[in-house]
């Protein structure tokens, strides 16, 4: 081994006692993403971000290692705020249009 990959692997090895003296663990970004697009769904854009809550749930659940991570739950509360931004979209689009063929 040359005097590069040598400094390399003590790079590594210091990062990795670094991580396990603190104990910090990161945000789990997918999972905030979700989180913050349901709520902002239920109030302006429904279907779009519900839609965009789903995907960014689904993905940070499975994307998620406890080791590193926190947060789960916010992953699991965009998939189903999500759900109901989209569902109640739905909804609403079915009363607007019974009720414009009522009116024709």
């Amino acid at each position: 081994m040359d005097e590069n990959e040598v400094k390399e692997v003590e790079q590594n090895e210091n990062i990795n006692n670094d991580t396990e003296v603190t104990g910090e663990k990161n945000v789990n970004t997918c999972g905030l993403l979700s989180f913050i697009f349901s709520l902002v769904g239920l109030l302006v854009f429904g279907m779009p971000l519900g839609v965009a809550a789903i995907i960014l749930g689904i993905v940070s659940i499975v994307k998620f290692d406890a080791n590193k991570q926190k947060f789960k739950w916010m992953g699991i509360v965009g998939i189903c705020v999500g759900v109901v931004d989209v569902i109640g979209v739905i909804m609403n689009m079915a009363i607007v249009f019974s009720n414009l063929s009522v009116l024709y």
